[in-house]
């Protein structure tokens, strides 16, 4: 019995896991953006970034959303609390619009988290459909700098969507155990 618990043991702790190492990991399942990141209402229309409960998220029941009534109405930046680059790291994020389609931005500063530091363009999207689509961003180019990163919406219909944001990486699985290693620890 003492020989199966040790083995059984070596077997969950030495089996393949993949670790996420990701410095930003967020859904808004709190209801509320979260404290460290920043919104700015650049057009002064008094809307603004905010966490929205639907059936339509990514995941979860919550994702960050803004809206605009009329087309001359739509500069609203949600940027990301500052991180740590690493070679490797990218930006991660879902977006879609609430029907229609939708006009953003993504940027990147490396000197603070008002509108003037994104000195950085990532990408432009036009026309982003009302279908869920990850948006993929390597950082490499920005290893060893805190930098912070924004997505700037520029209305094109209504309403953007944002959900399941991630800077960082997914590190490499555990190295697994051989069954012959296994075996040997056994004897």
């Amino acid at each position: 019995m003492k020989g199966f618990v040790l083995l059984l043991a070596v077997v969950l702790f030495a089996a393949p896991a993949a670790v996420a190492d990701w410095a930003v990991d967020e859904g808004f399942e709190g209801g509320s953006i979260p404290a460290g990141w920043t919104v700015i209402d650049y057009d002064g229309d008094g809307l603004e970034w905010v966490a929205f409960s639907h059936e339509n998220a990514h995941s979860g029941s919550w994702m960050a959303a803004v809206e605009a009534y009329s087309s001359n109405d739509g500069d609203d930046w949600l940027i990301t609390p500052q991180v740590a680059v690493s070679s490797g790291d990218v930006f991660t994020f879902y977006a879609r619009s609430w029907y229609s389609t939708e006009d953003f931005e993504v940027r990147l500063s490396t000197s603070g988290a008002v509108v003037g530091d994104f000195d950085y363009l990532l990408d432009t999207v036009t026309g982003a459909g009302s279908s869920w689509v990850m948006y993929e961003y390597d950082l490499t180019p920005y290893a060893g700098q805190n930098c912070y990163l924004a997505v700037r919406w520029m209305v094109d219909t209504y309403c953007l969507l944002i959900d399941d944001v991630k800077v960082g990486q997914e590190s490499s699985p555990v190295e697994e155990t051989s069954w012959a290693m296994i075996k040997a620890m056994y004897r």
